[in-house]
């Protein structure tokens, strides 16, 4: 795609010229009109320097897509020179996020190519689109500016700082795979006890001798064995978090709650606020979005609400920290209460519920979280206070764990915290 725009200077150059020429013409002056017509010669001959394509090939990429908030992006920038000439010098301008990333480019011999590394901002997280690059050349005087887009936007990942946890198999998280439990079931591994046969019972399940023994039919009653399940609930109001790392400190731990579990194989669901997702970028996403607000005038037509909330994908480390990089605070999102009792409806096979959230919010209203959850879920409150003391209590079946430092959260799984 080429653009060719009129710089300021260009602009000034064409007015002046044309003042000179009329005045000149007006008055009689040689001198003005011979001005006027030289700036007009020169506008000309800018204009069509600008008109001749260059030939120089232009394309980037990241270093490395995905980065830990903090660390070193870089972007790299390679302009090389297909032809059988010299080429003359360019400017690359490259929008990374809001900002611009610019570098000048010298001239370039046949057949010769130019590397370029330019430093990425990654103070904070987030998805920041890359790209295009645009290629600036003037005319040896600036009057006329002519761009041309090379390559698509890219996207980087600023990931939230995680922490290495201990293995879930112990502390607060207790490895259910495998092992019985409770709840009774006609058809499972665990055998729990005989009872009379009743309609609808599968006969496969019929102990014979038993039976014989009895003179009525008896059927096998088992422990029903299940696979345990985490859920970790994201909070993203902005009434319950004072400062951005006060969220930013949630979203790490959320995230290292996530990466612990997925490491561990478990079977895992994390849940934020369906207000929470980050702008749509690129054809693909606007055709997305299109989608999605065609399904909710749908379901507002058919008086049903949309929905308030939705799950974050869990199927590898990168993809959750993906998608963890684009959530953010986002007014008119649900409470923490509220969000527990949506996610409960997702809760049948949940053993232990995380819900991660900020300082401000009171017991009362946390005691409220957890009641929305099944009796058999144990609900574990995470919130998240830089600096202060680490600190865990119990209220009834709830567990509620203040964490003023990422690090505090091995202390959490590990169940070393001083209970109050």
């Amino acid at each position: 795609m080429n653009f060719r725009v009129v710089t300021s200077r260009g602009w000034g150059w064409a007015v002046v010229a044309l003042l000179c020429l009329v005045v000149g013409v007006a008055q009689g002056w040689i001198e003005l009109i011979g001005l006027g017509v030289a700036g007009l010669l020169t506008f000309g001959l800018a204009t069509l320097y600008a008109l001749f394509r260059h030939s120089h090939e232009v394309s980037f990429h990241l270093a490395h897509e995905r980065v830990v908030v903090g660390d070193e992006a870089q972007l790299v920038v390679t302009v090389s020179n297909p032809t059988g000439h010299s080429l003359a010098s360019l400017d690359v301008v490259v929008p990374v996020g809001e900002q611009q990333v610019e570098t000048q480019v010298g001239r370039l011999r046949k057949a010769a190519q130019d590397d370029i590394t330019l430093p990425v901002p990654t103070d904070h997280r987030g998805m920041v689109q890359v790209g295009p690059a645009r290629v600036i050349r003037q005319d040896p005087l600036g009057l006329i500016s002519r761009e041309v887009v090379h390559g698509d936007v890219r996207t980087l990942f600023i990931h939230p700082r995680t922490i290495g946890l201990l293995s879930m198999s112990t502390g607060f998280v207790r490895d259910l795979e495998g092992n019985p439990t409770r709840d009774l079931t006609d058809s499972d591994l665990s055998f729990h006890a005989l009872r009379e046969y009743v309609p609808g019972d599968d006969r496969r399940n019929i102990h014979w001798k038993s039976t014989a023994k009895t003179g009525q039919f008896m059927v096998r009653q088992f422990e029903q064995t299940r696979r345990s399940h985490l859920m970790i609930v994201l909070d993203t109001e902005p009434e319950v978090f004072a400062t951005d790392d006060e969220f930013e400190l949630a979203v790490s731990a959320a995230a290292s709650l996530g990466v612990r579990a997925i490491r561990d194989t478990r079977d895992l669901s994390v849940l934020v606020s369906a207000d929470a997702r980050p702008a749509s970028t690129g054809r693909l996403s606007a055709l997305r979005e299109a989608a999605r607000e065609l399904a909710s005038r749908r379901r507002a037509e058919r008086g049903s609400a949309p929905a308030r909330i939705r799950a974050l994908s869990t199927v590898s480390r990168d993809r959750l920290l993906d998608e963890l990089s684009g959530v953010h605070l986002q007014e008119g999102s649900p409470s923490i209460v509220e969000l527990s009792r949506l996610a409960s409806a997702q809760a049948a096979d949940v053993s232990i519920a995380f819900l991660v959230t900020g300082a401000a919010v009171d017991s009362k209203t946390l005691h409220s979280a957890s009641v929305a959850f099944p009796a058999g879920v144990e609900v574990v409150v995470v919130s998240c206070a830089p600096e202060a003391s680490p600190v865990t209590r119990r209220m009834g079946r709830l567990t509620v764990a203040t964490i003023g430092r990422l690090d505090d959260l091995q202390q959490l799984l590990g169940k070393r915290m001083a209970v109050s």
